[in-house]
């Protein structure tokens, strides 16, 4: 490897992804990053060469790229996102760059993109930020570019626009974390913090811990959407609980949870309700919450609620309306809601 420091470490995650990697890893190498960087190429257990490729483009490029290869099924993995957050944690213990960034190996970026270089002169123009963002381009595997369309309007993403913790919840700004690139924070270790849930939201809320959010207009980074993949193949009611931010990033980033509360009640009081009206999930979303100690969450899993446990959602519900209605969203009132919706301790 290179004497130079290393300013950009880029993990690209895959599985049984031969061709995928090859376009991803070619629109990679195609940016002429003018800085030290390193690609981070860990794959899950495939069995189609995907690895092998891997393996050779480390030979092409000794000093860039590095090839790992890791087994998902060791850390019991509810479903893909849990082993795309293994995969993500075995390439990232690999990374000694200032900046981190994360790619799908069936995703892969516009033809003459330099997107990874303005990102990080922006971050280095900004050091009060931790992550700087751009937007993604949504597009069906085998589809012609222009058929795709935008995750968010381009007008959120003017250069140099700064968003905040607070304004990136309550603006609804979340997007994919393969969206940004993170200025790694070098006392502390999110793969020890988070295993497997090291995805998505979480590496982005973590981040978000250490600084705002600043902003390239951009739109390089093209998102390959398939029919089987994990958020399409969901049940409703499981997409109901398991993608409700202000629950789940609570349990798994408490740091962010009075924020949550703060911004977003009216998500967290539609949830009470649901399950106050017996919402339940599949066993793969049960498993999948294995280790959140969250009351919601052992509610939703219940075949039946006991007493004590309706009266607390009752309750739940009752301070969430005073929050939203009666203009009591106060740190104290924010602590009780999180006690009611979050702890498991007996009342």
């Amino acid at each position: 490897m290179t004497s130079q420091p290393i300013i950009l470490s880029i993990i690209i995650i895959s599985h049984n992804q031969r061709s995928e990697l090859k376009r991803c890893v070619d629109s990679v190498l195609a940016q002429n990053i003018p800085f030290e960087y390193e690609i981070i190429l860990s794959d899950d257990r495939s069995d189609d060469g995907t690895f092998e490729l891997a393996k050779e483009y480390e030979i092409r490029f000794p000093n860039i790229i590095k090839a790992s290869q890791c087994n998902s099924d060791v850390c019991n993995p509810a479903n893909n996102s849990q082993r795309s957050g293994y995969n993500r944690c075995n390439g990232y213990k690999l990374t000694t760059g200032k900046y981190i960034a994360h790619a799908d190996a069936d995703d892969y970026f516009i033809e003459g993109s330099h997107i990874y270089q303005r990102q990080v002169e922006m971050l280095e123009k900004h050091p009060e930020c931790s992550l700087c963002m751009q937007n993604v381009w949504i597009l069906k595997e085998g589809d012609p570019i222009e058929t795709g369309r935008e995750w968010g309007p381009q007008s959120r993403f003017d250069d140099g626009r700064i968003i905040s913790a607070e304004e990136f919840i309550k603006g609804d700004y979340f997007i994919l974390n393969q969206a940004f690139i993170q200025r790694r924070n070098p006392n502390s270790d999110p793969t020890a913090l988070y295993g497997k849930r090291y995805v998505d939201s979480i590496i982005t809320y973590h981040h978000l811990l250490f600084g705002p959010i600043v902003c390239v207009d951009a739109c390089d980074y093209i998102y390959m959407k398939h029919p089987d993949a994990v958020t399409t193949s969901m049940k409703l009611n499981d997409i109901t609980v398991l993608w409700n931010l202000q629950i789940y990033i609570s349990a798994v980033v408490p740091d962010f949870a009075d924020m949550q509360i703060k911004c977003k009640p009216y998500e967290i009081l539609l949830l009470v309700n649901q399950i106050r009206q017996g919402i339940k999930i599949s066993d793969t979303a049960k498993n999948s919450l294995n280790g959140l100690d969250v009351f919601l969450y052992h509610c939703c899993q219940k075949s039946q609620l006991d007493k004590c446990e309706k009266i607390r959602l009752f309750v739940s519900r009752i301070a969430l309306l005073c929050l939203i209605h009666f203009h009591l969203n106060t740190k104290c009132m924010r602590k009780l809601i999180y006690n009611l919706v979050i702890t498991t301790k007996k009342r």
